[in-house]
């Protein structure tokens, strides 16, 4: 995978000091890179399902932390701006612990404020092990490995050789391919990231080994990117190719475009037969009601031809991008050699691409003929582009309510987890997203306006010391460039969904933007610093944080995953083995002892007791469960499993009043959830029977409070009916049977 560099060497005057420490880092990175993927890429669903895998990629950051901080005890000097942006990254995970003293979720507070660590060790790991060129170097295979598995993954999917639970995601108009994502959107940014990045090998790769490997990647790559069949994903790349091809010569230009374009031609060229076998595919191996998942084999004729297919496509562009090198690189350098001498020069392609792409656009938009080359349903994906699709609109309210949970918690935000928790109460419409569908949105709410300004900060003064110093330093231009490609298609793809939210994907970007410094570390100096940056003291108190904060958080993270591990056990006992209640709650009481945060497993825990009351009748059970339900409550007070749980055990134990109370916290809080206003219809009819004949004027207020649900309900109805015609107004909200009757009832006995 070299590529053409004027560098001689971008190497840190102190990398060559600590070589195995540097090796040990570089090893670790790339072994984060190859194995963590595979288990939903680590996504963040603010679930118990998903913490074990996260907490197992934070631990192993943690002991890279460790080796960072072994690395820079000789090696750290503040004079520089790498060593700068390493203390400033920290803020970010500083400013989400100090968001989480006003958190509206205390456990994911806490998670997120590890999982933003994670990243800024990321980030520093690539600033200070990817400064050595061989290092480097191993980390961009590892990389490029780790992605192009997982597209090879996708298709052995997509083809039926082997099945991974969502890989085909089965949306309204068919199965989208997802890979190890789950989600098509972000397996698509993933894809156009890796697609620009294979591009940029396939031109400037000098081995013809490495050449071949990229290139053959391309029709894979722009296959799979196709079959995920998302719309801004498509918008980003040619965004993208314009903000990347001023970083190239002309020449080099000419074949990105050139290359770019022969991919998609013969990518097309196969992508009809392709499909039709896809959708055979999927209904030979992918579950239904009526039979399980059945993997085919790669010698049945589907998969057979459409293997061919993609293997002829792969041969044919590798072919046809060797043979340029060959034959017309050469030539193209040597007639457009006075043509790249021109400061003006490096604008021409974009000006061109500029011009193609909005003829390519109006005319598949407005051509019938150009879009009934492609099946169906890419054709409709390119004919929906436009800014009045419901998934725009949707994503324009999530960001606006977003802002208005800003409007509540401007400094500091809610803590990590904030959206999940509270966008139901400033939600426009009964949408269902516990995600905000952006980066900055989500940063947003959960570390308010404090932590989005430091987090673009951050990352814009990343980008304007790399662009600068790419400027400033031609003899140290070179394959990193590939880190400022993945980094920045990835962010911009996320500011219109939701792909940090996977960890994997987050850690990449951060990674990719340490290593996209780390080459021009010894030309970011700065001059003034280095007489304090000759005292041994203060060089030695960073790292010296690091490893301290590195056993801390090392020991917080043991201690949440134990505590994980312990709940699993007491639920495997549970319904597994039938364990009789006292024992289970032996090992829960554990769980719930090693994390009292984890509203989950009190939640299971009053569950549990609730049971036991239930067949027991054992007062104490029914304490001892309302007890742990209002302890997990002030740790999680927007958990609606909390809430429902409250209200029926309240119940159970005679406290109607406090009962109706948590109704209307329930009503306040999930102000579109119908069933809240079910519920707390019925109960405030039944206590207003209850109450006629003893006090009437307290059964009056409860029939007001009755009225008042029932006109909030019409109000809400009537609101949804001004939605524009091609936004979903998401869960459905309207009137229930049980709540007609009720207000029938009540309006008979009025008349």
């Amino acid at each position: 995978m070299s590529t053409r560099t004027k560098s001689s060497s971008s190497t840190s005057p102190l990398a060559s000091d600590f070589p195995l420490l540097r090796w040990l880092g570089t090893i670790g990175i790339a072994l984060f890179l190859i194995i963590f993927p595979y288990d939903k890429a680590l996504f963040n669903g603010y679930e118990l399902n998903f913490e074990s895998a996260i907490y197992g990629a934070v631990i192993f950051g943690l002991v890279l932390l460790l080796l960072i901080a072994a690395y820079l005890f000789r090696s750290w000097r503040l004079n520089s701006y790498s060593s700068i942006l390493s203390i400033a990254v920290m803020a970010l995970p500083v400013i989400y612990w100090l968001a989480s003293f006003q958190a509206v979720s205390a456990y994911y507070a806490k998670f997120m404020t590890l999982v933003s660590f994670l990243l800024a060790i990321l980030f520093i790991a690539g600033l200070y092990f990817a400064q050595e060129i061989k290092s480097r170097k191993t980390i961009e295979y590892a990389l490029m490995l780790s992605s192009y598995v997982i597209v090879l993954f996708g298709l052995l999917n997509l083809f039926g050789q082997i099945y991974y639970r969502d890989a085909l995601w089965l949306a309204h108009d068919g199965y989208r391919l997802t890979s190890v994502f789950q989600y098509s959107n972000t397996y698509a940014g993933f894809l156009a990231a890796l697609f620009l990045v294979s591009l940029y090998y396939a031109v400037h790769c000098i081995r013809p080994s490495a050449r071949i490997i990229h290139a053959a990647m391309l029709v894979p790559i722009w296959i799979s990117f196709l079959f995920t069949y998302s719309r801004g994903a498509i918008v980003v790349i040619p965004v993208m190719v314009l903000i990347l091809i001023p970083f190239l010569r002309l020449t080099k230009q000419i074949a990105y475009i050139v290359f770019l374009g022969l991919s998609v031609v013969v990518s097309m060229a196969i992508l009809g037969k392709l499909t039709a076998n896809a959708d055979e595919i999927a209904k030979l191996v992918q579950p239904t009601a009526e039979k399980v998942q059945s993997p085919i084999s790669l010698f049945s004729s589907l998969p057979l031809q459409s293997w061919g297919l993609l293997l002829l496509g792969m041969a044919v562009t590798t072919g046809l991008i060797m043979l340029y090198h060959a034959k017309i690189s050469a030539l193209l350098e040597a007639k457009l050699e006075k043509l790249s001498s021109y400061k003006w020069s490096f604008a021409a392609v974009p000006a061109v691409i500029i011009v193609l792409t909005a003829i390519a656009a109006v005319t598949l938009l407005s051509s019938s003929a150009i879009r009934g080359v492609l099946p169906d349903k890419i054709a409709s994906r390119f004919e929906n582009i436009n800014l009045q699709q419901h998934s725009v609109l949707e994503r324009l309210t999530f960001y606006k309510d977003g802002l208005r949970v800003a409007e509540d918690y401007p400094l500091l935000g809610g803590g990590g987890g904030a959206w999940q928790a509270m966008y139901e109460q400033y939600q426009n419409n009964p949408y269902w997203s516990r995600q905000a569908h952006s980066f900055f949105v989500q940063v947003l709410v959960e570390t308010g306006w404090i932590g989005l300004i430091a987090l673009i900060t951050l990352i814009g003064f990343i980008y304007f010391l790399y662009i600068r110093a790419f400027i400033r330093n031609p003899e140290r231009r070179g394959s990193h460039l590939i880190f400022f490609i993945v980094s920045l298609t990835l962010l911009m793809h996320s500011a219109i969904d939701f792909d940090m939210s996977y960890v994997f994907i987050s850690s990449i970007v951060f990674l990719s933007l340490g290593c996209m410094i780390a080459p021009f570390n010894g030309k970011l100096l700065i001059e003034r610093l280095n007489d304090k940056s000759g005292q041994s003291w203060p060089n030695f108190v960073y790292p010296s944080v690091l490893a301290v904060l590195s056993v801390i958080l090392l020991f917080t993270a043991l201690k949440e995953t134990s505590a994980i591990r312990k709940f699993n056990k007491a639920y495997e006992l549970a319904v597994q083995q039938q364990t009789p209640l006292n024992e289970l709650l032996v090992v829960l009481n554990d769980a719930v002892k090693g994390s009292p945060t984890h509203s989950t497993f009190a939640l299971t825990k009053a569950n549990w007791l609730e049971q036991g009351f239930t067949q027991t009748n054992n007062q104490q059970m029914l304490t001892e469960a309302i007890d742990a339900l209002v302890q997990a409550k002030n740790y999680d007070p927007y958990n609606r499993n909390i809430i429902m749980s409250q209200y029926n055990l309240l119940q159970k134990s005679g406290q109607m009043t406090e009962s109706l109370k948590i109704l209307d916290e329930g009503v306040n809080k999930f102000p579109w959830d119908i069933k809240m206003y079910d519920a707390s219809v019925t109960a405030y009819a039944a206590a207003a029977k209850a109450a006629a004949g003893q006090d009437e004027s307290l059964a009056k207020q409860y029939e007001e409070r009755i009225r008042a649900l029932s006109d909030e309900v019409q109000r809400r109805i009537d609101q949804l009916a001004t939605l524009p015609e091609e936004q979903q107004q998401g869960r459905a909200f309207s009137y229930t049977p049980a709540m007609e009757q009720v207000i029938a009832d009540l309006a008979a006995a009025g008349s």
